[in-house]
């Protein structure tokens, strides 16, 4: 036995060394890794946050929510140039902020007739001609249909005709 422990010694002691000077390696090897792991997640190589970035698209496309729309009859109108000859066909689509169309506007719906009737003989073939025209008297319209409803419930007008003769 007392044979043996030397050498059992021995080899401990080789064992020892080569074992100690793997750790301070792996140590170093896992600071060098976790660092480059750090240094690409902050530069953004690797992604974070993509679930509230996930989120916050999501909230963004239910944004633009649609609301009831509600077809009107067909308008002709004369329209008013000094000669009188030219006459405007124009339907359109109005959309509301709700999901359904509110009983205000059923309810002024002779009102909401008559105010475009006297908006559409009010303009002239120069004025309507245009897109800029058409945009201008597409915001007269709601302006005057939500100051009749005492509301603002007209979120947009759409033509969906429009013809100047």
């Amino acid at each position: 036995m007392a044979e043996e422990t030397p050498q059992a010694e021995a080899a401990g002691a080789a064992a020892g060394p080569k074992g100690k000077s793997k750790l301070p390696l792996l140590v170093v090897g896992a600071v060098v890794l976790l660092g480059g792991g750090g240094a690409a997640w902050f530069m953004g190589l690797i992604p974070h946050n993509q679930k509230s970035a996930a989120k916050e698209e999501a909230k963004e496309e239910r944004q633009p929510e649609v609301g009831a729309i509600l077809p009107l009859d067909p308008f002709i109108a004369n329209l008013g140039d000094e000669d009188g000859k030219r006459y405007l066909k124009a339907t359109l689509q109005v959309e509301f902020f709700d999901r359904r169309v509110p009983d205000e506007f059923h309810d002024r719906s002779a009102q909401m007739r008559d105010l475009l009737v006297t908006l559409f003989t009010s303009k002239t073939f120069s004025e309507v001609r245009t897109p800029e025209g058409k945009e201008v008297l597409r915001e007269e319209i709601i302006n005057r249909m939500n100051r009749t409803l005492h509301k603002d419930l007209v979120k947009a007008v759409y033509f969906t005709e429009f013809i100047v003769q």
